[in-house]
């Protein structure tokens, strides 16, 4: 695996870092894949449906919910995604079935996630000069926090900012606003650290805020 970006930030002269979390401070999506067939075999053991119906099912559930919430943390929930696809098999919802998926899902991603090396090495820096930190990340809230925990950033990082609680979702300014209000900075005195060039660093620089992207090539 390499990490680049990290190794080019430049804190000289900066007050806070607004940071995203996912596939920045860790790598997305080999813990997704373990997370979703281990999800997706409790589901079928359950329900008793093979992994045909089950993928296909899942496709429908998934699309209906971005379709519906688009813009919202909602809709990256694994609750509402495993509430559909069981509704798309059974033609009703059941309640064990739906909170089984979101459980096992969860519970196995978490299980898969450590914190970069180069992204320690960063927030170590950003601790020893008296940088606040303020995480900036699309998704529901609990999740996130359930994240921050496991990744052990609560010795680096002062504040949080999910879209659910923003109400939006990168690129929206409101994310980027929230989080210099919490920090009481403005754009010059921060910087911007993602993965997403539309989501953190574009939407970052339409602020007056410099970004830089980070790419995880696993």
């Amino acid at each position: 695996m390499q990490v680049l970006g990290f190794e080019l930030i430049d804190l000289i002269g900066i007050k806070g870092v607004l940071l995203d979390i996912d596939n920045t401070l860790y790598p997305y999506q080999p813990s997704h894949q373990v997370a979703q067939a281990a999800a997706a075999t409790a589901l079928q053991e359950y329900l008793g449906v093979d992994s045909v119906a089950f993928e296909s099912a899942y496709k429908v559930a998934r699309t209906r919910v971005h379709h519906d919430l688009e813009g919202q943390a909602a809709s990256h929930s694994r609750l509402l995604y495993g509430q559909k696809l069981v509704e798309v098999l059974l033609g009703r919802t059941d309640f064990e079935a739906s909170l089984l998926f979101d459980r096992v899902y969860w519970d196995t991603f978490l299980k898969t996630i450590n914190l970069l090396p180069e992204a320690k090495v960063f927030l170590e820096q950003c601790r020893e000069t008296n940088i606040k930190v303020c995480l900036l990340t699309d998704l529901t809230a609990a999740i996130q926090h359930r994240k921050a925990i496991v990744l052990g950033l609560a010795d680096y990082v002062q504040y949080m900012v999910s879209s659910e609680e923003a109400g939006v979702e990168k690129p929206a300014a409101a994310m980027f606003t929230l989080g210099m209000e919490k920090m009481d900075l403005s754009p010059a005195d921060c910087i911007m650290v993602g993965d997403s060039l539309e989501k953190d660093i574009k939407g970052a620089e339409a602020l007056g805020i410099r970004a830089y992207q980070i790419s995880i090539l696993v």
